[in-house]
């Protein structure tokens, strides 16, 4: 038997013939589980090979069955081409009888003669000769078959047969044309044969050969068919494939010209933008060079130093540790005309403030064959400019600067420059400008938040740097509206980093003249004032990025930098962008500093500062403060940048408290409570009768969208923040920007803090606190402008501020007494209830209810939520109602703040108590030939000293904390608590040849910390260098020689981070120290062991300071200040920048002396001392002189204090004196054993170590009392 697969296939067959006959199904057997395509679905495929249209089937179905399509009969339901491939079924059929008897079982033999006996009438229909041969032939094959299988399942598959076979003869006897048969079925098997014979005789020869002969020629032709269709197929699939790989080539090829031309296209973008920030960047050392050239100690300047024109000055955006801003920086754009009464100005009403115009003071004089030179470098600029230059920039023309007089002003030589903008505040790092789009990780669309202004553009963090591209300014909020105006096409999310590896292109909808007024959603044409359309920060000076608020919404970030780089603050699209862009500078920050397959420290990194981890730090800084190791300032300022006040944003800057209740009195007495204000209570509740109407209000009020609330207005807002800094740069302009282009009324400004406090008790519209400037920055108080800020109504000009009687009218008394009253006793106990209302558990909920702390609820986070809101004109009017109005900080504790702890006298004892400092121990000489000690240092817990026999030895330095280590420790009660121990490095000569004449002192030599060795850097030598000496073995490890002369003086900063010196040449140069050093190898050779040396020091210079007129004498460099300054033989100070070497501002000496040394300290102040004159000069940081004290001899040594309160001095009187760096009083004075002092240092713990003529070395601390009743002075004998 053949498979059952193939039965079922036949019996589905013989279903769908059924069907299509209108028999019904018949069921042949059952149906099959066989996975794949089932048996009738491939039966039904065969008949369709039939190549039978479904509506010619339905025909034939609706018209009575398949028989009437064959009968020939025409129906109207019947196509002809039915009639035409009719006779297919036939054979079909007849085949597949034969094949069912012979082949199948009895069942379904007889199964399938029943169902062909029903379909018989209509195969035997037609009368046509095809029809009748085959006849013949059907019947005669079964006459065959019965003879051959007719024996079969015993007898019964013979009678199965005939009984087909008698059927077939009935039905077909008109086509047989003979007599039917009428003998019954059961008769016997001699009556078979004989019917046997008659059938046979019935079926003529010729018929059946004619139907074998048209079968033979039907299944020829069939194969041939079908070998054409197989052809066909084959012909067409080879087409189909052709086709396609064709058509996939081509997409191939699409997709990769596609790819060649966007890569062409981003490349043409990046050359671009490299272009326009390398311009950009030529434009600003263009500048530069012009002012370095043309400023009064410049070698082109027309007016030399001392002269007797009046700089503008506006404040410098670069912030120390402490986060303060103390330094001003020149205004090269003032408008001259602000210091005029409106009716003699030009400007008109609705003139802003953004209008740039010099300052007819600050003219320079350049002779007329050097103008030329420089407009031509001017145009050089101009012609190699990209398009973005201003119009205003190209109508400049030559003519109109040659007919200009001899006094020209700076802007007028660069007017033509693109991109201009205040030079100096970020520094372009020159290696990093070329574009990489390879490492470019992200571009997202952002804006700028500055003070001044909103600069909307994009945002690319590489691998190296953050580089963000300006595209058009914001005005306005600057919210959310901004970025419906970016392309959505391109990068308007995230891009990562595996899919955007180039920089995306984005064309502003607005040209550079446009301004986007955010509140009218018009584009309004404006003159713009030039702003800098590429700014680049280098990825490893990030130090922190913190996950801030814009407007009430997590949307923000605030970057902060080392080296003094002032923050940036960038706003985002959503809170999606903001975080996984800060998480990623963050990523790729440590990765860039700590590779993963380099082995290092890794306690630098840093984590991405969002909600959380600013809550841990908070509390890590109130732990810090509670033990007193921060000031309250310092506190006050960390929490402020962890609850998201940033001097980025007017509208959220960092809030202080008042601290001083009393603006009357001469004096103040820290000792009295109501010399305090109540810091328990929000400024609102500090009045008893106004508050009465705020607690009036609280309770009637009424609304049901709006909360009850104690206080309309807000105790921080960005209108707040102008009326204090009025007289200040840029906020001036700021102010009259929000005034309509003019002051306010002079009434209503900024006149008195007396005034401003009583307001703040009495109007009831009116609560504000102060800002930090309050607590280091008095040019805030003074009009130094010249501003013409109106007249009050009783006609007298409005000028600077009216300082309380205890200010004696100077500012700088005034804020160092407000800054005292900061740090006293009676704040420290009390700050931690301001907290609890300003950043604490009272700042929401019921806590600030009970302590009356509520403020209108817009200027809470989470009152509404404008991200998910879909009505721009409310979401408008919500965001100018934050900005404008006041925003509550970041609650960032929930529970109760601690008080602090009290004070240590012994941590501070210059503060606390100065006379418990003494002579505690004297180190003699240890050489035979004593000589005077030069250089006395403290660097890691080593004393370093350098006698005049220039030798060198280091020893430890015994603490409290380092009792219980090294060779030397005390003995109990008899032991003071600090003392020199062993030596580190024994003593060893470090000369070299000195040059003729060299002026040897403490200014020669500084020590620095590096993260794997400590070393000392000496000058003075001959061949006009300088040597870097390791204090671990004595050895030099570097010698640089640069200057071309011999080098006078070194300097290092706090942070041992930069070095810089000056020389007989006169010049001053900035030096890097190299913070990884590789590890030293040695390598052995036959005759001695030879050292690889690392480089410590940079090679080259970074900035070369000019300036002097004579021998550099003394310097003060500071990263934290960002500031270079130099004393000279001339008689003058210089100021540099440090990041940038620019020229800031020079001092002369009061009495034209030399000046021999200086000292300057982290709060701003400097002393100046010339031993010709023999007097000390104090001075702020912004030039201003502030005191002056007789020496009363002379002073070999000038140092701080490192907390920067104290001046100590000391010299040939032996003694050591103490005074204060606000006002240069003395504070103490400390006998010195009747030596001369030569060298002085001042340690971390205020103990003073003492070098003196005769080489010995004193020690001034604080001593064991019990020491003190039984012991003389403690010397040490090594």
């Amino acid at each position: 038997m053949t498979n059952e697969r193939w039965w079922n296939l036949y019996d589905n067959l013989w279903r769908i013939i059924c069907d299509i006959n209108g028999r019904g199904p018949v069921k042949m057997s059952p149906k099959s589980s066989a996975t794949g395509p089932s048996i009738g679905q491939r039966a039904r495929g065969l008949v369709e090979s039939l190549n039978v249209p479904a509506a010619e089937m339905a025909a034939v179905v609706v018209s009575g069955g398949i028989g009437s399509a064959l009968s020939g009969k025409m129906n109207k339901n019947v196509d002809k081409a039915m009639l035409l491939r009719g006779e297919k079924c036939p054979r079909i059929v007849f085949r597949l009888v034969t094949l069912y008897l012979c082949m199948s079982s009895l069942e379904k033999a007889t199964r399938c003669v029943q169902q062909v006996t029903s379909l018989l009438p209509s195969f035997l229909a037609a009368d046509d000769e095809q029809s009748k041969s085959r006849l013949h032939l059907f019947i005669g094959c079964l006459l065959y078959v019965r003879s051959q299988y007719g024996k079969l399942d015993d007898g019964a598959r013979f009678h199965v047969i005939s009984h087909l076979i008698r059927e077939t003869v009935s039905c077909g006897k008109s086509i047989l044309a003979t007599s039917g048969m009428n003998k019954d079925d059961s008769s016997d098997s001699g009556g078979i044969f004989k019917e046997m014979g008659s059938i046979q005789n019935l079926i003529h020869k010729d018929r059946v050969l004619a139907a074998v002969t048209d079968e033979t020629t039907y299944m020829k032709t069939l194969i041939s068919d079908r070998t054409v269709q197989a052809l066909d197929e084959r012909n067409n699939e080879t087409l189909s494939i052709e086709r396609n790989s064709k058509k996939a080539f081509d997409d191939e090829l699409q997709n990769v010209l596609k790819t060649v031309l966007t890569w062409d296209e981003n490349r043409r973008v990046a050359v671009q933008l490299s272009h326009e920030e390398q311009q950009q960047n030529v434009t600003e050392k263009w500048i530069h060079m012009l002012r370095s050239l043309m400023d009064e100690r410049g070698p082109w300047s027309a007016t030399p130093f001392p002269n007797n024109i009046v700089n503008r000055w506006k404040l410098d955006r670069t912030e120390d540790s402490w986060r303060r801003r103390p330094k001003l920086r020149r205004n090269y754009h003032f408008d001259e005309r602000l210091c005029h009464p409106p009716s003699t100005s030009t400007a008109t009403e609705n003139e802003t403030s953004n209008v740039i115009n010099e300052s007819k003071s600050g003219v320079i004089h350049i002779p007329e064959q050097m103008k030329k030179f420089l407009l031509k470098g001017i145009r050089r600029i101009t012609d190699e400019g990209g398009p973005e230059s201003c119009e205003n920039d190209s109508s400049q023309s030559e003519d109109s600067f040659m007919d200009t007089s001899a006094d020209i002003q700076f802007s007028e030589l660069v007017r033509t420059s693109s991109g201009l903008k205040d030079v100096g505040q970020d520094k372009v790092d020159a290696s990093s400008l070329e574009v990489d789009t390879s490492e470019v990780l992200t571009s997202v669309p952002c804006v700028l938040i500055t003070p001044k202004r909103k600069l909307a553009g994009w945002l690319a963090v590489m691998k190296n740097v953050l580089h963000f591209s300006g595209e058009f300014l914001v005005e306005g909020t600057g919210g959310s509206a901004v970025f419906k105006n970016f392309s959505t096409s391109k990068g308007s999310d995230i891009t990562k980093a595996e899919n955007k590896q180039n920089l995306v292109k984005w064309s502003s909808p607005y040209d550079s003249e446009t301004f986007l007024d955010l509140e009218s959603g018009n584009k309004n044409k404006k003159p713009l004032k030039k702003v800098k359309r590429h700014r680049r920060w280098k990825i490893g000076k990030v130090k922190s990025v913190h996950w801030t608020r814009y407007l009430l919404q997590y949307t923000a970030l605030e970057i902060f930098f080392q080296e003094s780089v002032p923050p940036v603050f960038l706003n985002f699209a959503s809170q999606k962008n903001a975080k996984e862009v800060g998480m990623l500078i963050v990523s790729t920050r440590n990765e860039f500093l700590f590779p993963k397959n380099v082995a290092r420290d890794r306690t630098a990194m840093i984590s991405f500062v969002d909600r959380r981890i600013a809550m841990e730090m908070a509390e890590t800084a109130r732990d810090r403060w509670r033990r007193r190791e921060i000031t309250n300032f310092e506190y006050l300022m960390i929490l402020n940048t962890l609850a998201g006040r940033s001097y980025n944003d007017l509208t959220q800057y960092p809030v202080f408290p008042w601290v001083v209740a009393d603006y009357s009195s001469e004096t103040l007495d820290f000792s009295k409570a109501s010399t305090f204000r109540d810091l328990s209570k929000p400024v609102g509740a500090l009045d008893t009768r106004r508050f009465e109407i705020f607690e009036d209000r609280y309770h009637s009020f009424s609304d049901p969208d709006i909360p009850s609330f104690y206080y309309g207005s807000h105790y921080s807002s960005m209108g707040s923040v102008l009326y204090y800094l009025l007289r200040l740069e840029p906020f001036t302009s700021l102010h009259r920007s929000l005034q309509g282009g003019k002051f306010d009324h002079a009434d209503r400004l900024f006149q008195s803090v007396e005034g401003s406090f009583r307001n703040c008790l009495s109007n009831t519209s009116d609560v504000k606190e102060l800002i930090p400037e309050f607590f280091y920055m008095p040019e805030f108080l003074v009009n130094s402008n010249s501003y013409h800020l109106g007249v009050k109504q009783d006609g007298e000009p409005l000028k600077d501020v009216c300082l309380p009687p205890w200010a004696k009218g100077s500012p700088e008394m005034f804020i160092a007494r407000n800054r005292e009253a900061l740090e006293s006793e009676y704040v420290s106990s009390h700050l931690h209830d301001w907290i609890d209302l300003i950043f604490g558990h009272k700042q929401r909920g019921k806590p600030a209810v009970e302590a009356a702390n509520i403020f209108y609820y817009l200027t809470y986070e989470g009152a509404v939520d404008v991200e998910n809101m879909e009505d721009e004109l409310q979401i408008s009017a919500i965001e100018d109602q934050i900005a404008n109005f006041g925003q509550t900080p970041i609650q960032i504790f929930r529970k109760k703040h601690p008080r602090r702890g009290p004070p240590i006298p012994i941590a501070h004892p210059l503060y606390f108590a100065p006379a418990s400092i003494n002579l505690t121990s004297i180190l003699p000489a240890t050489t035979h030939s004593p000589s005077a000690v030069l250089y006395v240092g403290v660097v890691d817990s080593n004393i370093v000293l350098v006698n005049q026999g220039l030798t060198l030895s280091v020893k430890i330095w015994l603490t409290t904390q380092l009792h219980s280590g090294g060779n030397f420790t005390f003995s109990s009660a008899q032991d003071p608590f600090f003392g020199v121990g062993s030596d580190v490095l024994s003593p060893r000569n470090i000369g070299s040849p000195l040059a003729d004449n060299v002026e040897l002192g403490s200014q020669c030599f500084a020590a620095m910390q590096t993260p794997l060795e400590n070393f000392l850097v000496s000058c003075g030598n001959w061949e006009n260098s300088f040597h870097v000496i390791s204090l671990t073995d004595g050895r030099v490890v570097q010698s640089i020689r640069h200057h071309k002369d011999v080098v006078s003086c070194v300097a290092v900063t706090a942070d041992s981070t930069i070095l810089a010196t000056g020389s007989y040449d006169t010049t001053v140069m900035v030096w890097d120290i190299l913070r990884m050093r590789t590890p030293e190898k040695r390598v052995r050779n036959t005759h001695a062991e030879v050292l690889r040396k690392d480089i410590v020091i940079a090679d080259a210079p970074s900035h070369i300071l000019c300036g002097h007129d004579d021998i550099i004498t003394c310097l003060y460099v500071s990263t934290d200040l960002d500031i270079v300054i130099s004393g000279s033989k001339d008689g003058t100070c210089v100021f540099h920048t440090l990041r940038e070497g620019r020229y800031i501002r020079s001092l002369k000496h009061p009495s034209g002396s030399a000046v021999s040394k200086l000292a300057a300290s982290h709060h701003g102040r400097i002393v100046l001392y010339g031993d010709d004159d023999l007097s000390l000069h104090l001075y702020s940081i912004n030039g201003k002189h502030l005191a002056s004290s007789e020496s009363n001899g002379r002073i070999n040594c000038l140092e701080l204090s490192k907390c920067g309160e104290f001046l100590v001095s000391a010299g040939d009187q032996g003694q050591i004196i103490v005074r204060s760096m606000n006002t240069l009083e003395v504070v103490r004075r400390y006998n010195g054993a009747g030596k001369i002092i030569t060298s002085l240092t001042v340690t971390q713990e205020e103990c003073f170590l003492v070098g003196t003529k005769d080489g010995a070395l004193l020690v001034y601390s604080i001593e064991n009392p019990q020491h003190r009743k039984t012991s003389p002075i403690w010397s040490i004998k090594s």
